[in-house]
């Protein structure tokens, strides 16, 4: 994730809430790479913990920032340091967390498949056995990945991660998204038990079929929103990255649409639901086949190794 080398200085900063062996993993994977690791324990600290004088002392000669607190902020303290170092945000509350997905160069290689197709082709697809098919224009598409790797001076970037969100303009999107039990309301970790039917016409939220609790909740979530305007505007689709290694137990619903293979469609400013068994294509090109990585985006000889794995 931190694309460290060898002989670089990397401090590593954690509170007395950070899982001790968390801290001790970190600090030894910094060290069989050759890296100088400053282990950085603070007592509590009412501010973000980047800006603490020791902190912000040592920042001159680092090279990377491992921040265990999950607290980072870009503060006008680090506005002057930012650009020459990188940063990683481990949001995992301890090892047993953080060995459930796989940190591999692979979800970069995936995005990286996945900004070419969407350059080079004309048309997104989402369909699902349950009756979903979306259709929606590639033409003036804008697309951000989060792969959770901090490789260039002045990134910050963020673990768990691993999603290739792809926004749209108005009146690209048509067709029909249904959510089954088991999809995730995504923003509340709520797991649906009922199907959830969306029609979708020029970018739109037109219909909500179902009378179940879980069709009213998102009845009840889009009539408060603060912007009406954009309230029932699909906004953005979302294609998770990561892969998790299912021995080390299950993955909290917050992280499912991070998992590869899981579909997110996000309507209006605070709202999206993740499919968990979605088939999606670009063009005739499959990337995902019914919640499986398909094609160029399958895992490599590596990958398909540490999922195996029962250690970092």
């Amino acid at each position: 994730m931190c694309k460290a080398s060898a002989d670089e200085n990397i401090i590593v900063v954690a509170s007395e809430n950070t899982d001790s062996e968390l801290q001790t993993t970190t600090v030894a994977a910094i060290e069989r790479i050759g890296c100088r690791a400053l282990h950085v324990s603070l007592c509590s600290y009412p501010q973000d913990t980047l800006t603490h004088p020791f902190i912000t002392s040592v920042l001159p000669s680092a090279d990377f920032i491992i921040d265990l607190t999950g607290s980072f902020v870009r503060s006008s303290v680090l506005t002057e340091c930012m650009s020459d170092l990188r940063v990683l945000v481990l949001r995992c509350k301890d090892v047993r967390e953080l060995r459930k997905l796989v940190v591999s160069s692979g979800v970069a290689r995936r995005a990286q498949a996945l900004e070419r197709l969407s350059s080079s082709s004309r048309e997104l697809k989402i369909a699902s056995g349950a009756g979903s098919f979306l259709t929606a224009g590639l033409a003036s598409v804008q697309c951000v990945a989060s792969t959770g790797i901090a490789s260039r001076k002045g990134e910050v970037a963020e673990w768990p991660s691993g999603i290739f969100r792809m926004v749209f303009n108005a009146q690209q999107v048509n067709g029909e998204a249904v959510f089954m039990p088991g999809d995730i309301f995504t923003e509340t970790g709520r797991v649906l038990s009922a199907p959830i039917h969306l029609e979708i016409e020029n970018g739109n939220l037109v219909e909500i079929l179902g009378d179940s609790p879980d069709a009213n909740f998102v009845r009840s979530h889009l009539e408060s929103e603060s912007d009406a305007e954009m309230a029932y505007q699909l906004t953005n689709v979302s294609l998770g990255l990561t892969l998790t290694r299912h021995h080390q137990g299950a993955v909290p619903s917050d992280q499912r649409e991070q998992q590869a293979g899981r579909c997110s469609i996000h309507i209006g400013n605070s709202m999206a639901l993740t499919m968990e068994k979605a088939t999606v294509l670009f063009d005739d090109q499959f990337v995902f086949e019914l919640g499986n990585l398909s094609g160029g985006l399958q895992p490599d000889p590596y990958e398909k190794n540490a999922l195996g794995a029962n250690s970092l």
